[in-house]
């Protein structure tokens, strides 16, 4: 009978938690008074946890204002500074890509859950190998080996997308993109397509499903242990009562499945390609400890949730762009009917790569995407690092995010407008010093394992598709603030609440032009 108080709390806290684990996904807490006094911020969590799980991934806009007005390092918590500045030259040494030992901060490394994922990995040391056990699968060798496997994949996406405009339908971009690029990264990591480009509507639930994970990040880093309770209720329950949990675990179990596979090999492994999980086996550094059924489940999550989002909203932000402004796709499509001359030829990724304006206008997609919008936090064990006038001491944690610098207007001149021409007539080192400052794949030595594969299927899509359907689709009751604007931070960007995505329609008389 007698239950201590702090189990009765967790006991209650645990079931408050569960509830609306499975309704956040309909409904955003509604905003309530805003807390008096940002010396909160560096006494405790608590001023942090309001701002990203009470009022909803607002803390980087918060952070922002402290910013206007304290200046360019405050700081966010008790163990966390923010750094806001065109300093290039302090992020690569806040990120370096060699010659220092970089951890990353506990607090933002336990919002995932899954601290057995190489993107959770405190100690640079681990970190370094686990990450060698597969980097080489992200490789250009191996992207261009499967690069046919990528061009099906768009081709079978395009496909969908002239099937559903040619039958009179709104097709969601945002939920053909996801599809796309959760196909693409389920293939490729795993030889397990989910085939979700077949699904009716591209099977909305999956995307929605990723997108609710991130939204309880917050909640996660502050209550950690909630995860383990969850884990603990029986599938009948969880299949019932709560639907982003229950899909939670269908993945994992269909991750295990594959994985007891491939480590039994011969018949019962089903693979067509070597995977990560062949990978991560086959490393002759790696201890048995970590070659476990659950590490590599968790690796598999980290690579889908990745793999999925961050594309998918580059691509509909860039296409809701592209096809909102006449002039922007114009220029598109003249430099791309150069290149790619027969609409239904398949060029490779390296001749994109190589157009000038098709570039400058990725580069404006990422910009305005983010990739990650959070804060990507760093500890330097056994060096200080010397800002302006400060020095920050060895063990500290330091971050800034892709949001303040991609919006900084002492870098990228009216920041909120989409201009592929800032990345025009510009020196080759002027231009690579601008990009230097997108943050989209992080930098240094975490910087995303995956963003060569990201490129490849950027790159063939908008080439593709704006080749063979540029002058085939307009947006249909799309707008940018309400739709596509990424204004919530839960580590990925997430529109708001009312977004109904980037839906687009064929043009009138535009059959006539079939390609």
């Amino acid at each position: 009978m007698g239950f201590s108080a702090s189990l009765l709390t967790y006991v209650l806290l645990f079931a408050v938690v569960y509830v609306f684990y499975g309704a956040y996904w309909r409904l955003y807490l509604s905003p309530i008074a805003k807390f008096p006094g940002r010396k909160l911020a560096a006494l405790t969590f608590w001023y942090e946890f309001y701002y990203d799980y009470i009022r909803g991934g607002l803390y980087v806009y918060e952070i922002e204002k402290m910013h206007k007005e304290f200046g360019p390092i405050i700081r966010i918590n008790p163990y966390e500074l923010s750094v806001n500045d065109t300093d290039l030259d302090f992020i690569n040494r806040l990120y370096p890509s060699i010659g220092s030992e970089v951890d990353k901060f506990w607090w933002s490394a336990a919002m995932f859950a899954y601290k057995d994922q190489t993107f959770a990995t405190i100690s640079h040391r681990l970190h370094k190998a686990r990450r060698a056990a597969f980097s080489k699968f992200f490789s250009p060798t191996y992207i261009r080996r499967l690069e046919p496997l990528l061009k099906d994949l768009v081709n079978s996406m395009l496909g969908k997308i002239t099937e559903g405009i040619e039958a009179g339908k709104a097709i969601n971009l945002q939920h053909v993109y996801a599809a796309f690029t959760q196909d693409v990264i389920t293939e490729y990591c795993f030889s397990n397509n989910r085939h979700v480009l077949e699904e009716k509507d591209f099977a909305p639930h999956w995307y929605e499903w990723i997108q609710i994970h991130c939204t309880f990040t917050p909640l996660i880093k502050k209550f950690p242990r909630l995860i383990p309770l969850l884990n603990k209720l029986p599938d009948w329950l969880v299949k019932a009562t709560n639907d982003p949990l229950w899909l939670i675990r269908v993945q994992e179990a269909e991750y295990i499945r594959q994985i007891r596979g491939v480590i039994d090999g011969g018949e019962k492994d089903t693979t067509s390609h070597i995977t990560i999980f062949h990978e991560i086996l086959n490393e002759p550094s790696l201890p048995p400890s970590e070659k476990t059924e659950r590490r590599m489940m968790a690796e598999a999550v980290a690579f889908v949730g990745a793999g999925t989002l961050t594309s998918s909203h580059m691509l509909t932000l860039t296409t809701y762009f592209v096809l909102a402004n006449p002039v922007i796709l114009k220029n598109l499509l003249t430099e791309l009917e150069t290149a790619m001359p027969d609409p239904a030829s398949e060029p490779s990724q390296h001749v994109f790569e190589s157009l000038p304006y098709l570039n400058a206008v990725m580069d404006e997609g990422f910009r305005l995407s983010y990739g990650s919008m959070h804060r990507l936090s760093r500890s330097h064990p056994d060096e200080s690092l010397k800002f302006r006038g400060w020095v920050i001491p060895p063990g500290t944690a330091v971050a800034t995010s892709a949001y303040l610098i991609h919006t900084n207007p002492e870098i990228f001149p009216e920041p909120r407008t989409f201009k592929p021409e800032r990345w025009l007539n510009l020196e080759p080192k002027e231009r690579q010093h601008l990009r230097s400052y997108l943050n989209n794949f992080g930098r240094g030595t975490r910087q995303c394992v995956g963003m060569r594969l990201a490129y490849a299927e950027i790159y063939l899509t908008l080439g593709y598709l704006f080749r063979r359907l540029g002058n085939r689709l307009k947006l249909f009751d799309t707008e940018y603030e309400r739709d596509i604007e990424y204004v919530h931070d839960y580590f990925i960007p997430a529109a708001r609440k009312q977004s109904r995505g980037c839906r687009v329609v064929e043009k009138s008389g535009a059959g006539s032009n079939k390609c």
